[in-house]
């Protein structure tokens, strides 16, 4: 079977298991999209323990080709998926709006389509860049989105595109990830610090930090519940700016921190696309469905940097 892209062995990033598939008894039960990223590695990791998963980077699926993803999708049918692919490059998605809404919101509405034809359970991963960043509490679920870039336009229609398909899928919206295996700033921020240079932290933003691996236990409570609807997934504590976050990293970091950490403003760094300023989701916690809070955001940046050490 031959569907341009290489399911039979698929490549997956260093520390996630391949599961061997030759015949129908070894199916997985349960497949990760974008499962190279922060989020869809840690999704994997959460999941291998109880499930038969198989995770796909994007080199073994495109979703933004449809006949791939029916393809795939029908060779394994999986109970489960979990789409974790997107093109999050905000900047990127600014100057190329044509591939922002191809990876965003076409992949989204392919997964949804077949999967409902599957009779799968689907988990749409969106953001907290559907909002525009300009309300003082945090956002709840039924809040209007209300995006200021190509890349929150795009997730939003995403978001709407899985949900056109079957209100019993599930829209996960994140914030602010961090954690190994990251290559953004909040996962990196070890790194930075304790190499010799300037690290600057924007201090005019207000967000949840969230713990990659704490969010994606979540996840996997959310498989459990087979829930549908729109859900925050974020971590508990206080709102910071990227330079608190970073700040307090530096504190955590003690006599090995070597670079000097600025504040600067969002305005300052002339980025192309904007960004929500104030942007605090409010977290979708539900006992009675099995779907817990998160921990502190400031105790996950201790183990985050712990680990960050050991990679």
């Amino acid at each position: 079977m031959a569907f341009g892209l290489q399911i039979a062995a698929p490549l997956l990033p260093p520390g996630l298991l391949p599961h061997r598939m030759t015949t129908r008894q070894t199916i997985p039960k349960l497949l990760v999209t974008g499962a190279a990223g922060l989020l869809g590695r840690h999704v994997v990791a959460a999941c291998r323990t109880t499930d038969r998963v198989i995770g796909l980077t994007r080199r073994d699926l495109d979703i933004s080709d449809a006949a791939a993803v029916a393809a795939c999708l029908h060779h394994y049918r999986p109970e489960v998926i979990i789409n974790c692919a997107a093109m999050t490059n905000v900047d990127a998605c600014e100057t190329d709006r044509a591939g922002a809404f191809r990876h965003n919101a076409d992949g989204p509405r392919h997964l949804a389509e077949v999967a409902h034809k599957l009779g799968a359970y689907l988990i749409h991963i969106s953001t907290d860049y559907v909002f525009d960043g300009t309300q003082s509490t945090p956002y709840q679920t039924t809040d209007p989105p209300n995006p200021i870039s190509v890349y929150g336009a795009a997730k939003l229609a995403g978001e709407r595109a899985v949900r056109d398909v079957s209100p019993t899928f599930a829209v996960v919206r994140v914030a602010g990830l961090f954690g190994r295996g990251g290559k953004n700033f909040a996962s990196v921020i070890g790194t930075l610090l304790t190499r010799p240079g300037v690290v600057k932290g924007i201090t005019d933003n207000r967000i949840l930090p969230s713990y990659a691996a704490d969010v994606a236990m979540y996840i996997r409570c959310l498989v459990d519940a087979r829930a549908g609807g729109l859900f925050h997934a974020v971590s508990a504590g206080e709102p910071c700016s990227w330079y608190a976050f970073a700040a307090l990293a530096r504190e955590q970091l003690g006599p090995r921190v070597q670079a000097q950490l600025i504040g600067v403003t969002e305005a300052e760094l002339h980025r192309p696309a904007k960004r929500p300023m104030s942007c605090v989701l409010a977290h979708s916690a539900d006992p009675a469905r099995g779907l817990p809070p998160l921990r502190d955001w400031r105790e996950a940046l201790a183990e985050s940097l712990r680990s960050e050490s050991l990679s």
